[in-house]
């Protein structure tokens, strides 16, 4: 192992005992690096400044969980490319609802109250989906969101994959249930083709 290698996995290890200047340390190092990346995959500055930022935080978020024998650079652009594609995915569906309402043959009301209830069920999703214990909460969010397959998960949070596959089935079918009393509502409001997408976009349908 290279000095470099010893100085990384120095700070790694620092890091995932909470200490915010082995963090601010990989920050500066990888900083540059993967802003080129994420410019490359968006051609926008802007968008790839708040990619990295979004990599940087997910980071802390999880960094009791990182595996130090892991490719640590390898990691972090798969992040950085993930949250990418994700936010692209998100653009789509967006793009496809305010399509759907500058349709004149599609409007049967008042496009400002059918983007509210759009908003609307974006936020009722999203409490759902804090609703879920921690660590279930972030199992899902590193397979659906994150796009990592669920090996990837069990060496990040050191368990086993059945164990993963448990958290993402109870989550899945805790979102769903949870969600059940609000379809009907939704349904009358929101157009259904839109509020599918919109459902399997969370639940990676």
């Amino acid at each position: 192992m290279n000095n470099r290698d010893e100085t990384l996995s120095k700070w790694i290890e620092d890091l995932r005992s909470g200490d915010r200047t082995a963090f601010e340390r990989i920050y500066y190092h990888f900083d540059a690096r993967l802003f080129q990346f994420a410019l490359k995959l968006t051609g926008n500055r802007d968008e790839a400044e708040e990619v990295v930022q979004e990599v940087f935080v997910r980071l802390w978020e999880t960094r009791q969980f990182i595996d130090p024998s892991l490719n640590f650079d390898g990691y972090l652009f798969r992040i950085t490319r993930n949250i990418v594609y994700n936010h692209a995915r998100h653009r789509v569906h967006e793009l496809a609802y305010f399509k759907y309402l500058d349709n004149p043959s599609n409007q049967s009301g008042n496009v400002t109250e059918d983007r509210m209830n759009f908003e609307e069920l974006q936020q009722v999703l999203e409490e759902i989906f804090n609703d879920l214990p921690p660590v279930r909460k972030q199992v899902f969010v590193m397979s659906r969101i994150e796009g990592l397959s669920n090996t990837e998960i069990a060496e990040i949070l050191q368990t086993s994959t059945s164990n993963v596959e448990n958290h993402i089935y109870k989550a899945l079918k805790t979102i769903r249930q949870k969600f059940n009393k609000y379809r009907i509502i939704y349904f009358i409001q929101v157009p259904v083709v839109l509020l599918i997408k919109l459902i399997s976009t969370l639940l990676g349908n």
